[in-house]
């Protein structure tokens, strides 16, 4: 056997062991098991200082800042819980334009070496979650500035990412409206349900969700209200039921609202091929991030008030949105993935050939090491980004339900497929006022989560 085919053989001996043990390096979406074990048992402390862990981090703060917000959430301290959104909200700002020397190093090793700046759909909902805290707070000014900002972000997205299918968000819409309805400014409100209307029809294309019974009704009510006879006429043709004769708020009575935050979001997991590439004759690696949706044992909620009862239904899913932002991001990712893969395979194979053609024998062999380690290396730091917002719900559902001004024991079933009852959560002492929206929220994570492959 020759000199050269001896080194080859070496080599090759060298890399296939280190290369096909690369599989099992752990990504960020494997670490959060321990804290979405914390959150099943309702352990919010503890699930808080494992969030604690990650506060160093530089590339993940803003993932620190959004999960750390969304538990205190759960454990319902708005207030803590907004002063880490308003903190995240600073650093997405911040790092919404990457710097060069991160895009360059993204493309070098992988894109989790960026700083995460969120995507645009958790960018929206951070929005979002503010909102609804400022509305638990009793502030509905706050929660309208929250609102607002939202359909500016979104203009700003949908400039930058063409047919994107993310460019309206229709629960903040409905959820603008009712902020109106609350403040008295019946016409705003109006605005702001027909705007939602029309993002529910594109939402059932995009992401199989119908417009809800609840919006339906509030558009015929607000156009009756409202002397919009023609407008009126329209919605009952096309939704085929009469408007209720009554406000959502009667007179002299005020309104509960219930939002149940149900699961959580999908999860990022990695996909790689390990392979030869015979044109370099070096290993490598292509990984790329899909999601896994979570299952969950809640379909939807019952809400008890004396003998007064509601249901939610469905009014924002989470799950669809993010997989189809994924979608919209995959052909970046590829092209990325494989520029690396270009860029990493042509210097393995330069340090390999410049050592397999040294004549001295201990430098090949130092070159030969030198090779094996830059290959190692290359596989190695090829990992798909599995970064998202994991403490997100998987959907959003709620039920509103009008009651005289007072202070109310509400007992919440959580239903499953069957409508059997899961769990029951009681909430004394919910204050109703009248002529008022009273904003009450359960962030449900089940005990036992399994992940559904795409």
């Amino acid at each position: 056997m020759g000199v050269a085919m001896r080194k080859h053989l070496l080599y090759w001996l060298l890399v296939l062991p280190f290369a096909s043990g690369l599989q099992g390096c752990a990504t960020y979406s494997g670490s959060f098991g321990v804290i979405e074990s914390n959150l099943a048992a309702q352990q919010y402390d503890e699930a808080l200082k494992n969030i604690e862990k990650e506060a160093d981090s530089k590339t993940d703060r803003v993932l620190y800042l959004l999960n750390k917000g969304m538990v205190l959430r759960m454990k319902r301290d708005f207030t803590a819980s907004n002063v880490a959104f308003e903190a995240a909200k600073a650093e997405m700002d911040r790092l919404y334009a990457a710097s060069v020397s991160e895009n360059a190093l993204s493309v070098m090793v992988n894109d989790s070496t960026v700083s995460y700046s969120g995507d645009n759909y958790e960018r929206v909902l951070l929005h979002l979650y503010m909102a609804l805290n400022y509305l638990e707070l009793g502030d509905p000014d706050s929660a309208r500035v929250e609102a607002l900002q939202v359909d500016a972000k979104l203009r700003e997205f949908a400039e930058k990412v063409a047919d994107s299918k993310y460019t309206e968000d229709a629960f903040t819409l409905y959820l603008t409206g009712l902020i109106y309805e609350d403040e008295g400014e019946f016409s705003d409100a109006m605005i702001s349900y027909r705007s939602a209307y029309k993002v529910y029809k594109k939402y059932q294309t995009n992401f199989s969700l119908a417009m809800p019974a609840v919006l339906k009704t509030d558009l015929m009510r607000m156009a009756k209200q409202q002397g919009l006879t023609d407008e009126l006429e329209r919605y009952k043709k096309e939704f085929a039921f009469e408007p209720l004769n009554t406000p959502a708020i009667p007179a002299g009575q005020g309104e509960l609202v219930f939002v149940l935050n149900n699961g959580l979001a999908p999860i990022k997991r990695e996909k790689a091929i390990n392979s030869l590439d015979g044109r370099s004759g070096t290993m490598v690696r292509i990984a790329l991030p899909s999601y896994e949706t979570r299952s969950n044992n809640v379909v939807a909620a019952r809400v008890f008030v004396n003998d007064r009862r509601a249901t939610t239904e469905l009014m924002e899913n989470i799950d669809a949105i993010a997989e189809k932002t994924l979608d919209e991001h995959m052909p970046a990712i590829i092209a990325r993935s494989v520029a690396r893969v270009v860029i990493k395979a042509a210097a393995s194979k330069k340090a390999r050939d410049a050592a397999l053609n040294n004549n001295n024998n201990d430098n090949a062999m130092a070159g030969m090491f030198g090779a094996l380690a830059l290959q190692v290396a290359a596989v190695a730091s090829e990992r798909a980004d599995t970064r998202s917002w994991l403490t997100l719900p998987s959907n959003i559902q709620l039920a509103r339900m009008s009651l005289p001004p007072g202070s109310y024991n509400v007992k919440v079933e959580l239903l499953g497929t069957n409508q059997q009852v899961v769990a029951t959560q009681n909430y004394p002492g919910i204050v109703v006022k009248k002529s008022h929206k009273t904003f009450l929220s359960e962030h449900w994570v089940p005990n036992q989560i399994s992940v559904n492959r795409r």
